[in-house]
């Protein structure tokens, strides 16, 4: 007799699924029971607190209140978005139309006139009292009437530009305090030497009422240049003004999502529909609590069980021949979610008994070699030791077949023993244990009999 008596249980998953999901009666009653009893009281503690009166105007006040933040800072929200979409807008016609924003910064193009601005000022020696040097006051004059608005318009219409576009391309300083400085940048050659000019002929166009209002002096052209530079400051004045541009839609992005992302509080319920929500809410948490509990028993018991699950088990445990396998007729009919339980485990379902016991002949005629008695014994209930020994005798042609009981209960089964030379086990899925299969393979081997195979019921 060959078994492994030093077998390693381990955790067949699949069969521990099937295990839990043949509960489902148990599951779904424990999980009405629990939703019910959870859902019910949650409903009652609710509708008893909402249907206080004082309790009703608390919350109607707190909706109230919270409705009124959630107005302004939805308001202030859309205030954003709007002001944000103007800069854009602004911005992208500013990045389109700027004559600086669209230079290379490799190849820009400087027109530069330099105005000597003198006065009749002379130091007297000797003098106490001096006369007032007015050249400041007069370059002052000049600088401001070539920046103002006005003046900056009538140069930007004739240079086709806008004023504010313009302003970006000329600079008007003082050097030594008597010097008029003007600078001119531009995409290219002409352009800045045309609105140069412009700025130079203002100059000459201001000179008589400034003398008029000021005081008498003179304006000398010192110095003009026209040339190509390099200015790298410039590539860092366009890299900040597209990353502004990319910053204010990644801002309109960020507060539209929050604008979508507000929720509007939600008006105090009604009492009979807080008590409901809470009883549908608290129900499903039961619910989900009682199928929970039960699959957790479930695998508990199926760990630390001792009863025969599969033909598979016994097979691996004990290296039994399995000659068959055949429903749990005894019982009650399984109904269509068992049966299509046992369908998908692999588990034996409708069959023709018939043919399954000329199966089990069949493969018993295959090992029974030098055997001409046969016990047919077990730890299956009587019923199915009947069957099967019923259905072997006088079907196996030159084999005995008697009928034995559970060698471990069953004393006329132990004196049947000797006198037979094989046995045919047979256990029931669920009532049969794997330790007193055990015990049962150790008699047969202490009596040198052979196992020609088991039947399993399951």
């Amino acid at each position: 007799m060959d078994y492994n008596n030093e077998y390693e249980q381990e955790i067949d998953l699949k069969e521990l699924l099937f295990s839990v999901l043949h509960k489902w009666r148990l599951m779904f009653i424990t999980a009405v029971i629990i939703a019910a009893a959870l859902g019910g009281y949650k409903a009652v503690q609710t509708y008893k607190k909402v249907s206080d009166k004082e309790t009703v105007e608390e919350a109607q006040e707190k909706y109230e209140e919270d409705l009124r933040s959630f107005n302004k800072k939805k308001r202030n929200r859309e205030r954003e978005i709007e002001d944000l979409k103007e800069d854009i807008v602004n911005q992208e016609e500013y990045l389109e139309k700027s004559v600086l924003m669209s230079m290379s910064p490799y190849d820009v193009w400087e027109a530069r006139a330099e105005l000597f601005i003198k006065t009749d000022y002379m130091i007297m020696p000797g003098m106490t009292y001096q006369n007032v040097d007015l050249t400041g006051t007069v370059i002052q004059s000049y600088q401001s009437a070539l920046t103002n608005a006005e003046f900056m318009d009538k140069v930007a219409k004739d240079s086709g530009l806008e004023s504010r576009f313009l302003k970006e391309l000329v600079t008007i300083s003082v050097r030594n305090n008597n010097v008029l400085v003007i600078q001119v940048r531009h995409q290219d050659k002409d352009s800045a030497e045309a609105v140069l000019k412009e700025f130079v002929d203002g100059v000459k166009s201001f000179r008589v009422q400034i003398q008029k209002s000021i005081g008498d002096h003179t304006v000398t052209e010192v110095g003009n240049s026209l040339g190509s530079l390099v200015e790298l400051s410039m590539a860092d004045k366009q890299k900040n003004e597209s990353d502004r541009l990319l910053d204010l839609n990644d801002s309109l992005e960020t507060k539209q999502r929050e604008l979508e992302n507000m929720e509007e509080p939600e008006k105090p319920e009604t009492s009979r529909v807080a008590a409901l929500k809470d009883g549908i809410k608290y129900g499903v948490i039961g619910c989900v609590l009682g199928i929970f509990a039960i699959a957790f028993f479930a695998c508990v018991i199926f760990v630390l069980s001792d009863k025969v699950y599969s033909a598979k088990e016994l097979k691996y445990r004990f290296k039994l021949k399995i000659l068959g396998t055949l429903p749990l007729t005894s019982t009650k009919k399984a109904g269509k979610i068992d049966n299509w339980l046992n369908q998908m485990e692999g588990r034996s379902g409708k069959k023709d008994e018939e043919h399954e016991y000329g199966l089990i002949r069949a493969n018993i005629g295959n090992y029974i070699e030098g055997v001409s008695s046969l016990l047919v014994l077990g730890c299956a209930e009587k019923a199915f030791l009947d069957q099967v020994a019923e259905n072997l005798s006088d079907k196996l042609e030159g084999v005995k077949v008697a009928l034995g009981g559970n060698l471990l209960q069953d004393e006329e089964s132990l004196k049947k023993l000797p006198e037979c030379d094989g046995v045919i086990l047979v256990e029931q899925c669920g009532n049969s244990k794997y330790s007193h299969v055990e015990l049962e393979l150790e008699k047969v081997r202490d009596l040198e009999k052979k196992v020609v195979g088991c039947v399993v019921f399951e």
